[in-house]
């Protein structure tokens, strides 16, 4: 009997530099597929598309950490959207 493989879904994803390692460890923690799709030297950060299988908890679990780290760097650096708004 054969097992069938699930689909795979991809997306990509910026990563900055700062964050790269936490990002990478859980690629690897989890064996999500990725590969570097770009670098930008200017703004220190990496294309990376991601790929996980469909209905696989675990990939999910760890896309939607990557997700969280990201979006948590993102408002460590910008601050909240109100900052941007404030008159000085």
């Amino acid at each position: 009997m054969q097992i069938a493989n699930k689909p795979a879904t991809t997306s990509s994803h910026t990563i900055p530099i700062d964050v790269l390692l936490d990002i990478i460890r859980i690629l690897f923690n989890n064996r999500l597929h990725w590969q570097v799709e770009a670098i930008n030297e200017q703004e220190s950060t990496l294309l990376v598309q991601i790929s996980q299988q469909q209905g696989n908890p675990k990939h999910q679990k760890a896309l939607q950490n990557i997700i969280g780290i990201l979006g948590d760097y993102n408002y460590y650096v910008k601050g909240t959207p109100q900052d941007e708004a404030i008159d000085y």
